[in-house]
């Protein structure tokens, strides 16, 4: 079976809150990520998806949070063969602070070219809920990462 390797920026502000953004092809919430390309670390897939999908261009360190496995079945994210994703997941730490919103118009991906991301940050003690499904359960695995990352 196919294995797409994928990188999940976590990017956490000064509060420790989480970036995330509503989705509007898929009507929840994300954190931004993307497919790695052919000669493309995770590291520097990270950071390219980020600045694709928030325009913000980070340059800080990575924290490595691991790898997670995750099952992809046909016609989910409009995928045509089933296939396993390996998500590579990076801690980032936002130093110069952020507006509490913000919108970004995506780039880099014919998927979503031209749509407008809605930003905003997920406090640290936030439920998780009004990720897109059938998402949540691995946003959830991944911010459930992040928090143990950060109370450590």
């Amino acid at each position: 079976m196919t294995v797409i390797h994928k990188a999940c920026a976590c990017l956490v502000d000064a509060q420790n809150r989480l970036l995330v953004f509503l989705h509007p092809g898929d009507g929840g919430m994300q954190l931004p990520k993307g497919t790695v390309e052919p000669g493309e670390s995770p590291q520097d897939a990270v950071r390219r998806e980020l600045l694709e999908e928030s325009g913000i261009a980070y340059s800080g360190a990575l924290q490595e949070l691991g790898t997670m496995d995750r099952h992809c079945n046909v016609g989910i994210e409009g995928n045509t063969h089933e296939h396993q994703q390996l998500w590579h997941l990076y801690l980032m730490r936002q130093i110069e602070p952020l507006p509490e919103r913000f919108d970004h118009i995506a780039v880099g991906s014919p998927e979503e070219e031209g749509l407008v991301f809605c930003f905003q940050w997920l406090a640290k003690d936030a439920p998780i809920d009004g990720f897109t499904p059938p998402f949540t359960s691995p946003y959830v695995r991944v911010i459930e990462r992040v928090r143990e990352a950060l109370a450590s």
